[in-house]
């Protein structure tokens, strides 16, 4: 079945610092031409070699031949301005039979670099008045916070290999694998796979492993959570991927997320009408659920007064509620103390801070009433 020429936009212009996400939206754009036109002729810009007002000037020629063009700009971050400006004047002619595709990419380890970045692109290429354009697109493919991967999972691998993976599948997935690998990765699934069959936990585990390098705060979590096997294989992780283990750095964060638990819960205790508010289903920045997390968060010190995008994933999403509720305040009081004690010893050269003294203490942490 043809697809219609009309649902095609004309220009697509990407940014962001997925690399991946920008790859394969271009590879999408030209699938989409290629149903609906069948053959074409792709055309990729080479700074090397031509000027981009003489490579505009190409596409803006007619083709004697009437054949489908497809005219790439990658790599428009590191475009002068004066280059931008020549590309920004060429994006103003709708040319028939003429597609256009363009990105930018940035630095994700630099943040005020890729937001100044961003800004550039956005001014030189107008992109704020070119949204009201029906004809053209333009996509943000800056990679996902941690706490959005699985869902980010969830809603790609249907439209990347016609696949359906559940939402337990995909935290396991996002848990397990880096960020930069889970394309790769899923790409050896996909192989692995029958047409048309669903990820599993099986086959996660069959052929990816772990190779997500774990972190102090992925192993406080699973205390957080009493889940004993998670917390053993956070440690065999750190006890692997580190030379020394940074006990001090491990135990602060434990006991920074209990101490905020024994805070939520004498909060909450002396305000049960902001937990059954936080309780009620609400989206959005100012829904019940936002403006009480919002209160729970100031108290246990987790959040600013100003705490903008901050609350869905530090209250909300990481179920730090919940957590507080399913220990008594005996317990978080308890599990403090045991906390003080082990660092104390370990600082005083009591305490040899080897594998098996912090897995006895994950027991005594999980066994807390």
């Amino acid at each position: 079945m043809q697809m219609d020429k009309q649902s095609i936009p004309r220009l697509m212009i990407v940014t962001g610092d997925d690399n991946f996400a920008i790859e394969f939206s271009r590879r999408k754009y030209l699938d989409r031409i290629k149903a609906c036109h069948g053959e074409y002729k792709a055309e990729m810009f080479d700074a090397l070699n031509e000027r981009i007002d003489e490579f505009m000037a190409k596409a803006m020629t007619a083709s004697l031949f009437q054949e489908i063009r497809v005219y790439c700009v990658l790599h428009a971050q590191s475009f002068t301005e004066k280059d931008l400006a020549a590309l920004d004047k060429a994006l103003d002619y709708e040319i028939p039979d003429v597609y256009i595709f363009i990105s930018a990419e940035f630095d994700s380890n630099d943040a005020a670099k890729k937001k100044s970045g961003e800004a550039k692109i956005a001014k030189a290429l107008r992109l704020k008045k070119r949204e009201d354009d029906k004809s053209v697109s333009i996509k943000d493919c800056s990679k996902q916070p941690d706490y959005k991967i699985p869902e980010w999972i969830v809603e790609q691998v249907p439209l990347m290999f016609d696949r359906y993976i559940g939402m337990d599948e995909a935290e396991f997935l996002a848990r397990t694998v880096e960020y930069d690998l889970l394309y790769s990765e899923l790409q050896k699934i996909d192989l692995a796979l029958e047409p048309g069959a669903r990820i599993d936990k099986k086959i996660i585990q069959e052929i990816v492993g772990a190779t997500r390098t774990m972190t102090v705060y992925n192993f406080s979590s699973a205390l957080c959570q009493r889940d004993l096997p998670a917390a053993l294989e956070v440690l065999d992780s750190l006890f692997a991927n580190n030379t020394v283990f940074p006990t001090p750095f491990a135990v602060s964060a434990v006991f920074r997320d209990f101490w905020a638990m024994l805070k939520i819960r004498k909060f909450l205790k002396k305000n049960p009408h902001i937990l059954k508010q936080f309780n009620t289903r609400g989206y959005g920045k100012d829904s019940p659920q936002t403006m009480a997390a919002v209160e729970i968060g100031i108290a246990a010190g987790l959040l600013t007064f100003n705490p903008k995008g901050r609350v869905f994933p530090v209250i909300i999403k990481s179920g730090i509620v919940q957590h507080a509720q399913s220990f008594s305040e005996r317990g978080l009081r308890e599990v403090i103390r045991m906390l003080q004690q082990f660092d104390v010893g370990v600082k005083k050269f009591r305490i040899e801070p080897n594998r098996c003294n912090l897995q006895m203490l994950c027991y005594r942490i999980a066994r807390a009433a």
